[in-house]
């Protein structure tokens, strides 16, 4: 039977606890879990950490199953309430804005690169070891020496400055067939799971810290901070 969970974290970053039912319960190999409507907890994906937060007061981790639904884990095997029981959650916010604005950073990063032709293949918006992969088929000129590539990448921090300084605005949409899409103004629109802060004006200290080759991928690793 499908389960009916409305993904509040997809229409707002900033909504760091609710009130929220119970829909469904359960126990696994990490022992016991819940999944919340409306549900405002990010799971792992799409190259972005989990939330962290609290059901009831219990810490909980979330994760999604493999028909789409996210469920909340207890720590240490704690209790959680049943289905039908009404419950106060919470998101660790610090950690929330971290990983909003390490995602859109690297949206407008991976944009800048794709209009240097560069062809994009991977990437991960985890705080310390955020970074682009590029294919670096055809780059080998370009960033033959640790020089040019400090030049490279002063380029694309001067084209970051210059999006950033816009302030355009970030939404999302979901069409139908429950697909999402989030647009930056001025940037560009691509599928995406993921939080996101709601204007380019929330961001700071955004740095390109280094481009090398590894791997077989060029390697652009960048930070973020929220405003």
């Amino acid at each position: 039977m499908s389960i009916s969970q409305d993904q509040a974290y997809y229409r707002d970053t900033y909504l760091f606890a609710t009130e929220a039912t119970v829909v469904a319960d359960g126990r696994d190999e990490d022992g016991a879990w819940v999944a919340l409507s409306p549900n405002i907890f990010h799971p792992k994906g799409g190259g972005q950490p989990s939330d962290e937060g609290t059901v009831g007061g219990t810490p909980v981790t979330p994760s999604r199953t493999e028909d789409g639904l996210v469920i909340l884990s207890a720590a240490d095997d704690a209790a959680l309430p049943a289905v039908g029981a009404q419950v106060g959650c919470a998101v660790d916010p610090e950690r929330r804005l971290r990983h909003a604005a390490l995602h859109t950073a690297g949206h407008v990063l991976g944009h800048l690169g794709e209009s240097r032709g560069w062809q994009s293949t991977g990437h991960s918006h985890y705080p310390g070891q955020a970074r682009l992969d590029f294919d670096p088929e055809g780059l080998e000129a370009e960033l033959a020496t640790p020089e040019l590539r400090d030049a490279v990448r002063a380029e694309l921090q001067a084209a970051l400055d210059s999006v950033l300084a816009t302030g355009g605005a970030v939404t999302a949409s979901m069409d139908d067939a429950g697909h999402r899409t989030v647009t930056i103004a001025g940037v560009n629109s691509e599928p995406c799971g993921g939080t996101h802060v709601a204007s380019l004006a929330d961001l700071r200290d955004v740095k390109i810290l280094e481009l090398k080759v590894k791997r077989g991928a060029l390697k652009v690793r960048y930070e973020a901070e929220h405003a």
